[in-house]
């Protein structure tokens, strides 16, 4: 599956980055965040890199787009250096999220010619009852 390049942009600093940095930087617009419990007695350690994407592509056919490669590699080369596994969320966007939604877990394993991953589909009720163990699993 290939992605289609963006025909437009989706707001002003997307304008201004395309106007105004040299055509050869990764542009990674980190959406990536650190997962954290909030619990004080895990003295607020992350456990996983996050990047969240969406499309119209039903989750069970959406994968990683080869040209989103630039950007993998350099969450991948992040999350290395934090010594964090990077996950990838995906969801369909032109669906209302209710408990029995598909959502796509991608736990990336490599980054280098091809992005390389484990893919698993759950229901937005088991993310939710069964997170953070249903994505570290």
């Amino acid at each position: 599956m290939v992605k289609r390049v963006n025909r437009y942009t989706s707001n002003e600093f997307h304008d201004w980055q395309r106007k105004n940095l040299p055509g050869h930087f990764v542009i990674q617009d980190l959406d990536t965040w650190a997962m954290v419990i909030s619990d004080s007695a895990d003295k607020y350690e992350p456990l996983f890199l996050v990047e969240l994407k969406r499309s119209y592509i039903e989750p069970a056919r959406w994968t990683p787009f080869l040209q989103d490669l630039p950007n993998y590699t350099a969450l991948f080369k992040l999350s290395k250096r934090a010594e964090l596994p990077l996950i990838t969320i995906y969801f369909q966007k032109d669906k209302i999220i209710t408990d029995d939604s598909e959502i796509a877990i991608f736990h990336i394993k490599d980054v280098n010619t091809a992005i390389s991953y484990d893919k698993k589909i759950i229901t937005a009720k088991e993310l939710r009852e069964g997170f953070p163990d249903i994505i570290i699993r």
